[in-house]
């Protein structure tokens, strides 16, 4: 494989101007990225980072609706004209990004820049090159998001601008009560003189009205720095620089300082060099290359690649995964649609695909998230439901949930567990959920705001205190099930006992302990009042719920059988989990959709009456936890044939159409995979990346101008300044699926690889994946055909391959040697750590 040119058929070309800054250049080291686009005159950059949040759980200050925000750090303009032509125009520009070196080079008329950013600390370098007959001065431009102080309720944000030498810098701090975050960015230069400016009173050598007391009141008029560079032609450099922190006592500007300093020792070239090996070596781990005659399949491949790319330069090495929308890559201020907090079911899909790219480390950021919020989720598991285990919002702050004082917690127990009338809160309890966020899970019954003669008043929901996300739980699993998954696939003991076990435990406590799950006269566990994806809202048995529980509890038997932990409660856990209510189908009575008598069960969404009165099928057991796939038909047809019969049922209603279901969200392409599906998965696939239901499913569609997407494959579908990969995400796991499969035939039970399960008979396939057990299997087929399997134990252990030529006699080689040779359908073989194992038809 020549990785250097597979990799750059995902490359960006453009020949144009982006017309909208969305559509620029995306750039990023994992805890820091930006857009890079231009303007006629300049390059653009808006610094943006994971650890920036102007608020957390604690605050009372944003009870409006994407008012909160976060991430951005400040704007950087090189400003290459004062008096002269432009330089960047249609017709001249030509801008590249290449995925292998992670780099990004934009050329205009005599002037050309390259950038990217360095892997090693939280730089962007910046090479300048001046080739103009009268070369003009440049203008580095360092601007704050917003004026200098701004007071919103107890929440403050104040930005200053200084000097340091020959280095600008911008720094903005954001306090309310006790919380406490600040970010700074410094700018230098090396190898061309320059000069600071800022038209305050001082120049920027001094504060200006540095005796204030007051916030606001006669605050800096400036906004702006600029770094002036001496014209002249040839080459310089510039280092942006930028740190976040959450400790008042951290001299954050030193720290942004102190990293300017290191990269101007490096150099430039220097970094570009580590930076490039760093990337090139990445790219080394896995790959998936495509071919179709009509170009179909290299439209997905390069999707694909990107993906990949945007992960790396989005989640690596910081504490905190980015926002899934925006990602790092917002370049309109940090105000966005939808808020700074995390949605987990958008979330997710940007990490659905990660583990079989074999970079575990890109799993890190979203992991580190959800656990150092762990303590916070207990507590609210006890104080807002009155149950054990952790409560994870769906929608959560990014250091999780806040304490309530007592008599709140009392009273919001006794309403959402419909055990006092919704229309009986107190004042106390009205006055409190007035000042929260009505995004936030547990006040998310707040519906729309308005002002009415200068107050701030709320409808709800209409349906109490169940709001879309409040009483979702399958979540809690599904953050769960990713520890679990991350185990499957490195075999990490230490892993599971230490990260994994402790979020299995809590997830399924925190369920079997839910008040409105109890034991019926049928000896089942059946869940009352909750709400699956947004719909059939206080139902039973809703779909997620009961999916959650039917795929975690395998999984929490299995983890502590794996550690031998917890033996006094293995009986209980397993009476409960072989009591569990069944998944709902349409042949339930009670069913809030039901199927003909001479009709096939199929799985719906709940049981009996919902309050949002939603009925219709479920083919949720096909997306997640791994409930239901090819594997279950081995060891669980009749679950397999109600995901067929579900299948069919969706088919029919979409009219033999899956692009209809193709949203930017849905997982409707690893669902039709992970059943073996190839032409239903092709075309579901290409439907997702094409965008082709943009005007009925986008958020504020004709709020962000009605793009299907931008020139960088990026969506708006959020909203304003909400850009996304997440229809990347989803075509990259379906992707997968359908070329190699390691699922389980259910949760917790044993793993199988699968070959080619699902590749549309028109594309000619080659790919290196990870699998489960930490095996790396290359194969290609190529007009049908499937030459051979390779498969690297790199743990060593039992592999277990399901015969991808069907009932043709297999011969496993190791190296010379026969390993084994057999007609099986399903090949089972031990392997040696570091060996290398082809599997092929017998001669």
């Amino acid at each position: 494989m020549n990785y250097r040119e597979h990799v750059s058929r995902g490359d960006l070309h453009y020949e144009h101007t982006v017309k909208r800054s969305e559509g620029g250049l995306p750039i990023g080291n994992g805890r820091m990225g930006t857009l890079i686009w231009t303007s006629p005159s300049a390059v653009k950059f808006q610094v943006n980072r994971v650890d920036v949040y102007a608020n957390d759980r604690s605050t009372n200050s944003f009870n409006q609706r994407h008012l909160d925000y976060g991430y951005a750090c400040g704007f950087v303009d090189i400003d290459f004209v004062d008096y002269g032509e432009d330089v960047f125009e249609d017709g001249t520009i030509r801008q590249h990004l290449s995925l292998y070196d992670a780099l990004v080079a934009i050329g205009g008329s005599e002037v050309n820049l390259e950038a990217f950013a360095y892997d090693h600390s939280d730089v962007f370098a910046v090479s300048v090159h001046d080739e103009r007959e009268n070369p003009q001065g440049i203008n580095i431009k360092l601007k704050m998001l917003r004026p200098a102080e701004v007071v919103t309720k107890s929440h403050s944000a104040i930005s200053k601008l200084s000097m340091h030498k020959d280095m600008m810098i911008l720094k903005q701090e954001f306090r309310e009560g006790d919380y406490y975050c600040a970010s700074a960015v410094a700018i230098g230069i090396k190898g061309r003189d320059g000069v600071i400016r800022m038209n305050d009173e001082f120049g920027g050598r001094s504060p200006v009205g540095d005796f204030r007391v007051s916030k606001v009141l006669g605050q800096p008029n400036e906004t702006e720095m600029r770094l002036c560079v001496k014209p002249g032609s040839g080459s310089f450099d510039i280092f942006i620089a930028s740190a976040a922190t959450f400790d008042e006592n951290v001299d954050i500007a030193d720290q942004a300082i102190s990293q300017i300093e290191s990269a101007r020792n490096a150099g430039y070239e220097n970094m570009l060099t580590e930076h490039k090996e760093w990337w090139n070596e990445f790219w080394h781990k896995s790959y998936i290359r495509l071919s179709s005659e009509d170009g179909k399949a290299e439209f997905l491949e390069k999707h694909y690649t990107y993906y990949v790319y945007l992960m790396a330069s989005n989640s690596r090495g910081g504490q905190y995964p980015p926002n899934f929308g925006g990602m790092l890559l917002s370049p309109r201020g940090d105000f966005r649609h939808w808020g700074a907090m995390q949605w987990w079911s958008n979330l997710r899909l940007y990490y659905n695909a990660v583990l079989a790219t074999g970079h575990y480390e890109l799993m890190q950021p979203y992991f580190s998230m959800y656990t150092g919020m762990y303590d916070s989720c207990a507590i609210a598991a006890e104080q807002q439901w009155g149950s054990k285990g952790i409560y994870i919002p769906e929608t959560v702050w990014f250091n999780g949930v806040d304490e309530l004082p007592e008599d709140i917690a009392t009273e919001m127990r006794e309403l959402y567990l419909l055990r006092k009338p919704w229309e009986e809160r107190s004042e106390r309890f009205k006055q409190y959920a007035h000042n929260k966020h009505p995004h936030e899970s547990r006040w998310n019954w707040k519906g729309h705001e308005s002002w009415v003669d200068g107050n701030l008043v709320y409808t709800d929901k209409s349906w109490g205190p169940f709001g879309s996300t409040s009483h979702m739980f399958a979540n809690i699993a599904g953050i769960a099930y990713h520890y679990w998954n991350y185990y499957e696939y490195t075999k990490d003991l230490a892993w599971l006992r230490d990260r994994a076990y402790p979020m299995i435990k809590g997830a399924v406590e925190f369920m079997r302990n839910y008040p409105h799950l109890r034991k019926d006269n049928d000896g089942k566990y059946h869940m009352y009042n909750t709400i699956s994806g947004e719909k059939y809202i206080g139902g039973k048995d809703t779909i997620q719920s009961t999916a959650a529980l039917h795929g975690i509890m395998p999984v929490m038997l299995k983890a502590a059988e794996v550690l031998d932990m917890d033996p006094e409660m293995r009986p209980v856990w397993e009476e409960f989990y072989s009591n569990l209510a069944p998944l709902p189908k349409s042949d339930h009575p009670e069913a809030v959709f039901k199927t003909k008598d001479d009709e096939p069960a199929v799985w719906v969404g709940a049981i009996g009456d919902v309050l949002d009165n939603r009925s219709d099928i479920a083919t949720d057991p096909m997306r997640y936890l791994n409930l239901c796939s090819l594997e279950t038909a081995y060891d669980n047809p009749e679950w397999f044939e109600t995901g067929k019969s579900t299948l069919k049922y969706q088919e029919a209603l979409l009219g033999e159409d899956w692009g209809k279901a193709a949203t930017e969200m849905s997982s409707v392409a690893s669902m039709l995979a992970g059943m073996g599906l190839a032409e239903e998965f092709k075309q579901a696939v290409l439907a997702q990346l094409e965008c082709i239901n943009a005007d009925r499913e986008y958020c504020y569609y004709a709020d962000t101008g009605r793009v299907k997407f931008y020139d960088n494959r990026l969506t708006v579908r959020e909203g304003v300044n909400a850009i996304s990969a997440q229809r990347i995400g989803n075509s990259a796991n379906g992707l997968q699926y359908a070329l190699c499969q390691s699922q389980p035939a259910g949760p917790g039970k044993e793993s199988v690889i699968n070959v080619f399960p699902a590749c549309p008979k028109d594309w000619d396939a080659e790919f290196s994946l990870w699998c489960h057990g930490g095996f790396k299997v290359t194969s290609e087929i190529c007009k049908g055909v499937i030459e051979f399997v390779k498969i690297e134990s790199t743990l060593g252990g039992k592999c277990r391959l399901r015969n991808p030529w069907g009932e043709r006699e297999l011969v496993v080689h190791q190296g010379d040697h026969v390993q084994m040779v057999s007609k099986a359908s399903l090949l089972e073989f031990e392997t040696d750590k570091g060996t290398t194992y082809t599997v092929a038809i017998s001669p």
